[in-house]
């Protein structure tokens, strides 16, 4: 891949304050200093690319809450605007990507600007036009008068932020997530309660009682003592396993490669089996042999559809479902996410953040803490990489981007691949067995 981006970096166009420090401060106040500092010339430059006000609006909107919530990762050897526009040019190609269906015909049509110009940039999704690269998109800045905002990205860009800030201090799901104030209502805050209360309790047997219990047992595994046998016939204690091994059960892999999903009522027809299998490392039986197409997946065609139609929701399969739904059957309610989606507004709101999250993926990559667990996988009999029930819309999102590489764990074992690697040894020497035979 060529990559010819190598002028010399331009000066900022942008007060470089806002970017350093305005950023840091959790209040709107500093948002509009930010704002104010960098909107004009962003719509300027994206002006140069899309004929469309509203088009221009939605690129700098998005770009200026990307910058917000990622500032806290940017390198502190990264020029702060270089950086600004390095998302201004991820979120200006995803635009272009929408409107002309292609890289090569979005090339065409932006040709006029860099005629002949076949340079390339490196992105989580692969090379991309250099002419689209944070470098090349300053300089531009520095060349275009401001364009001042309208009143409706103003307003657009104020509610955005407030809805941020407010988040940090919402109520909890029950699994202990904010809820995202615009799509929440008090109306869910009962069956939030109840079932927050029931996972601190859960969680809390498991801190007091089961994992020191089922870490003693482990131990004993490992040190090839009593009953180890019998352990690891039931199939080692996993958060044990996971605990002892860590990050050595992380694989870095292309998310493309993984196309097989898990479905537990096929896989586990036994349903006292069912609730049991995720508290084990190694899984008995035959649960690897039917396995769906991930991309057969509800979760994959709902990602895959708003994004297909990110240029307009109204015009997804996702969106008619639930308006169709919301007017026969009344709203989806998602007490655990603390989401009730009664109106048109918060349904396109619901979806909006999805886009949002695939922006942010498209821009900075797969980043591995931003769930609540990390992408969980098993390895079949053969050695095959199959996808449980954790981060499946995440996936989805870096399958339909074409994310290069991401993180998953490995949450499981086939009992018969474990007994091919694990060889003639016992405890502490099998999991190095098993490790180094892990694919990837």
């Amino acid at each position: 891949m060529a990559n010819n981006d190598n002028e010399t970096t331009p000066t900022a166009s942008v007060d470089e304050n806002s970017l350093n420090g305005d950023c840091t401060e959790a209040n709107t106040d500093a948002f509009e200093q930010l704002t104010s500092a960098c909107l004009p010339r962003l719509l300027s430059v994206s002006g140069r690319f899309l004929e469309q006000p509203r088009h221009r609006e939605a690129v700098c909107r998005d770009t200026l809450l990307l910058a917000w919530r990622n500032f806290s990762d940017l390198n502190t050897s990264t020029m702060p605007s270089l950086w600004l526009y390095g998302i201004l040019a991820s979120r200006l190609y995803n635009q272009l990507l929408a409107l002309h269906g292609s890289q090569q015909a979005m090339m065409r049509q932006v040709s006029v600007l860099a005629a002949e110009d076949t340079a390339t940039v490196l992105a989580p999704t692969g090379p991309r036009p250099a002419l689209l690269s944070g470098t090349r998109l300053l300089a531009m800045s520095q060349q275009e008068p401001p364009t001042a905002p309208s009143g409706r990205l103003m307003g657009e860009l104020n509610e955005l932020i407030t809805a941020e800030i407010v988040q940090r201090n919402a109520p909890l799901t029950p699994t202990g997530e904010r809820v995202y104030p615009p799509l929440y209502d008090p109306a869910l805050r009962y069956r939030m309660f109840r079932s927050r209360a029931a996972f601190l309790l859960k969680e809390s047997f498991k801190r007091s009682l089961g994992r020191p219990f089922e870490d003693k047992l482990f131990e004993r595994w490992l040190d090839n003592k009593a009953g180890g046998a019998v352990l690891e016939n039931q199939g080692l204690p996993r958060r044990s396993v996971e605990a002892y091994l860590g990050d050595r059960l992380d694989l870095e892999i292309d998310p493309r490669v993984l196309s097989r999903g898990l479905d537990y009522p096929i896989s586990f027809p036994n349903r006292a089996q069912r609730r049991k299998i995720s508290n084990f490392f190694i899984w008995p039986g035959d649960w690897d042999l039917k396995t769906p197409a991930l991309v057969e997946t509800q979760r994959h065609h709902f990602i895959s559809d708003i994004w297909a139609h990110r240029l307009d929701l109204t015009a997804s399969d996702s969106y008619a479902n639930l308006m169709n739904r919301l007017e026969q059957r009344g709203p989806l309610r998602l007490h655990h996410q603390g989401i009730l989606l009664d109106t048109e507004a918060r349904i396109l709101t619901y979806l909006e953040r999805y886009l949002f999250y695939m922006e942010d993926m498209s821009c900075f990559g797969f980043k591995i803490g931003l769930g609540k667990d990390p992408l969980g996988i098993a390895i079949d009999r053969h050695g095959g990489m199959i996808k449980i029930n954790k981060g499946l819309h995440r996936l989805a999102m870096a399958q339909t981007l074409g994310i290069r590489h991401a993180t998953m764990r490995v949450r499981a074992v086939h009992q018969l691949w474990w007994k091919q690697h694990k060889g003639n040894e016992q405890g502490t020497r099998t999991l190095e067995n098993i490790i180094a035979a892990l694919p990837g």
